[in-house]
């Protein structure tokens, strides 16, 4: 029995599929065409986006699926091809090998291959925290930064005009140069499927059936679109014919020189097709009053990674906009996953040489449609409204991936998330404190009318102390001492300290030794329990000359009387 309970809670699937219910399959059948439907188109575009041929696509979109539904905590995440990984795959393999070769291919496998290990590592060692390094700005950041290298990289194709590059500096200068040969095919594309996606589907939410029919109308659109490109012969480049037979399963081989090109990428496209499979799954989980194991996403989504590479593919992830669309359908278990890689196989099968007429100028608009939305300026200026430094570090961020590339740029957001998160924490407040007249309650002298005592300066620490920090805090306190000449007692409140290090513990000792000369005590109060075991073991509790209290409000009862008729 507890093997069993074992096993399922590394496959969840043993957990909801012999409680699956009879009801709950219409809402998983439609979620799954609905999807289908979606991502076959996706799937081929962002195949193109990476550089790999469309059937590299369509295997990404078959194998991952299912095996991910064996691992998947999350009931509706939907997992594929996504534009952002397709351009850092493509960021990634530019300098190794030729676009669409036999041997870029290879790595563009052995990329996910890589990502999956990578990301089942890091869950089977519960190191999700990790991925919470990353703060909401510097995602966002790279992703509208990412999202705008895309939309500028597909104007090649929209355009019928040749633009290569990684960055800005080099797409820009070739577009504007382009502009006297592009052709008006992929615009008109463009603007069509903004009013199927945008007005025609607001006006199609008030009509019977209109959420299904809203989300249909652009691919309904796409199929218009193909069939008048095939039978008014519009001269515009296709994708051509491509083998789309089920993917036969193989093992990319790593040599030392493949895994010193590709494990930094890998490791990058992994964070940041998790970051965002798991933060469309947490808001959807919320909202059904589930739950979301991290560490389980990240095996589930490194499983799928190494599926994606054993069957040809290239790196996925969960996506935002299908994602949304599989729960949005009536998806309620992982199975919708299973019988939509059923529905894509058959389809691309069967549909193979339908799909060879499907234009390039319309994959290119679909592609941008979709990294369009990824573009937020509007969470931009929140964040900084909020903060100026989150938003400094979307800023940061983008421009870096603007100018440097995806694949630097996503490096450049972390060493800004830790930045950040340094800059923060060594910067701590520090309140001095006095008592709310006829309370127990101490607060910011400067906030709240208070009572204080002449001889005793209580202080408020808001932060973990570390070698960071304890400088700043060591000055904040003398500073605070200089201008209450006759403290006698300094007292450090703690219930904000979740630990102290060895420097800090070191430096409170010096702080005190310095202070034994102007005849001042230091006094901890409120101290929790995994600090103060910490400080048993070490040689503080000796070195002070004070008193540890419960509470401020006890220490103050004590010192105040000791010292003057402090009313408490």
């Amino acid at each position: 029995m507890n093997r069993l309970k074992s096993l399922a809670q590394f496959f969840p699937i043993l957990q909801w599929l012999p409680l699956y219910q009879k009801q709950k399959f219409a809402g998983d059948l439609s979620a799954s065409l609905i999807v289908a439907v979606l991502l076959i188109p996706q799937s081929i575009a962002y195949a193109l986006l990476a550089g790999l041929p469309p059937q590299a696509g369509i295997y990404a979109s078959i194998l991952p699926l299912v095996v991910y539904a064996f691992f998947a905590s999350s009931m509706v995440q939907s997992v594929g091809p996504m534009a952002i990984g397709a351009i850092m795959t493509a960021t990634a393999l530019a300098p190794l090998a030729a676009a669409g070769s036999i041997e870029y291919s290879t790595l563009a496998a052995s990329l996910a291959l890589l990502s999956g290990i990578f990301l089942a590592l890091l869950g089977l060692l519960k190191l999700g925290f990790i991925t919470q390094l990353l703060s909401h700005p510097v995602i966002n950041g790279f992703s509208s930064g990412a999202a705008i290298l895309i939309v500028l990289g597909q104007m090649a194709a929209l355009f019928g005009v040749s633009i290569q590059g990684e960055h800005i500096g080099q797409l820009l200068p070739q577009l504007m140069q382009a502009i006297p040969a592009m052709q008006p095919f992929g615009p008109a594309c463009l603007g069509l499927l903004w009013l199927a996606g945008g007005p025609l589907a607001k006006r199609l939410q008030h009509v019977r059936h209109g959420p299904l029919l809203s989300k249909l109308s652009p691919l309904l659109l796409m199929l218009v679109i193909t069939a008048a490109v095939y039978f008014l012969n519009i001269q515009t480049k296709l994708i051509g014919a491509f083998s789309a037979d089920l993917p036969r399963l193989f093992w990319p081989q790593l040599n030392q020189t493949s895994l010193a090109q590709l494990w930094l990428p890998a490791l990058a496209i992994g964070l940041a097709g998790f970051l965002q499979s798991i933060t469309i799954a947490q808001s959807l989980a919320l909202k059904a009053k589930r739950s979301i194991n991290s560490n389980q996403e990240l095996i589930g989504l490194g499983a799928a990674n190494i599926a994606a590479a054993a069957s040809g593919g290239f790196p996925v992830s969960g996506g935002f906009s299908r994602t949304a669309v599989n729960a949005a359908s009536g998806a309620n278990t992982p199975l919708a996953g299973v019988m939509t890689a059923v529905w894509i196989a058959l389809a691309a099968h069967w549909l193979n040489d339908y799909l060879a007429h499907l234009p390039l100028p319309l994959l290119a608009a679909t592609i941008i449609l979709v990294a369009l939305r990824l573009i937020d300026f509007d969470f931009l200026l929140r964040s900084w409204r909020y903060d100026s430094r989150d938003g400094a570090a979307f800023v940061c961020t983008a421009i870096a991936v603007l100018a440097l590339g995806a694949m630097i740029g996503i490096v450049v957001g972390v060493g800004v998330s830790l930045l950040l998160f340094l800059y923060r924490s060594s910067q701590p407040h520090i309140a001095v404190v006095g008592r709310i007249a006829g309370t127990e309650h101490y607060r910011n002298i400067h906030r709240f009318s208070t009572q204080t005592s002449d001889h005793i300066v209580a202080v408020r620490i808001d932060e973990s102390l570390y070698f960071g920090n304890i400088a700043k805090v060591q000055t904040e306190l003398i500073n605070i001492l200089n201008q209450a000449s006759n403290t006698q007692h300094l007292l450090l409140i703690m219930s904000a300290v979740n630990s102290i290090d060895f420097s800090a513990m070191q430096a409170i000792s010096l702080l005190q030794e310095n202070l034994r000369a102007r005849h001042i005590k230091i006094h901890l109060a409120e101290v929790k329990g995994p600090v103060m075991d910490h400080l048993r073991h070490s040689e503080i509790l000796e070195n002070l000359d004070g008193d540890v209290f419960l509470s401020a409000h006890l220490a103050m009862q004590t010192l105040s009387g000791a010292t003057e008729d402090f009313s408490i």
